[in-house]
């Protein structure tokens, strides 16, 4: 999913318009006191982050952070993460005050699966030969594998581990030139979340390739 950064209403409205046909993640940063508007559209997420102002209105999902302000009609739901962020209106669901460290409250937040064995089913972005983290550490994600991190050190902050999300579109985020993708399976219990969108882990098991909506991929 492509981020975009807008500041004024005229960018807004440009990014909504791709957002009908594109997965995005629309941050808004206005200068405070600069309100934008904002209706529902398409497959996009809105931050209102810094000390940008938004009014949304109709059915429209905003995420308010840091010291945002977001005036909201009656049927808008706004994530609020952050205790410093002003909200109007709205149906506002908080998320400020949740641990985002504990791996059952993490999947439960991302609507991660996990089955009746306990395993979370999580995504990873990968190229044509199955490879991922090429800056990093190349590790190859083969479905029918197991791979174990050779670097691992347990904690909730990137690097030295596996790291996987919990959407294909969230993987390609954090891999942009990827190609394909593999859903693995890792018990809850054995995940460290790092943000929202990624945890790591020291092995995962890879099921199988699937597409960017996570959908097996025929053979």
């Amino acid at each position: 999913m492509e981020t975009i950064k807008v500041q004024s209403q005229g960018e807004l409205d440009a990014a909504l318009e791709r957002a009908k046909s594109e997965y995005l993640t629309i941050i808004v940063d206005s200068p405070k006191g600069v309100w934008l508007r904002l209706s529902a559209s398409g497959s996009a997420t809105v931050r209102a982050s810094d000390s940008a102002t938004v009014e949304a209105f109709d059915s429209a999902t905003v995420e308010a952070s840091d010291s945002a302000t977001v005036r909201a009609s009656a049927y808008v739901a706004v994530h609020l993460f952050s205790a410093y962020a002003s909200v109007e209106g709205g149906v506002v669901i908080d998320v400020a005050a949740l641990d985002k460290t504990n791996p059952k409250i993490w999947c439960e937040y991302t609507g991660t699966h996990v089955d009746v064995n306990g395993l979370a089913h999580l995504y990873k972005a990968v190229d044509d030969s199955f490879n991922a983290g090429h800056n990093y550490k190349l590790t190859n994600y083969t479905p029918g594998t197991v791979v174990t991190a050779a670097d691992w050190e347990p904690g909730n902050s990137c690097g030295n581990g596996l790291h996987v999300c919990p959407r294909p579109q969230k993987a390609k985020d954090h891999f942009m030139e990827a190609t394909k993708f593999v859903e693995v399976t890792v018990p809850v219990d054995e995940i460290f979340p790092i943000d929202w969108t990624k945890v790591k882990a020291q092995t995962v098991t890879c099921l199988r390739e699937v597409t960017i909506d996570g959908d097996e991929v025929s053979r």
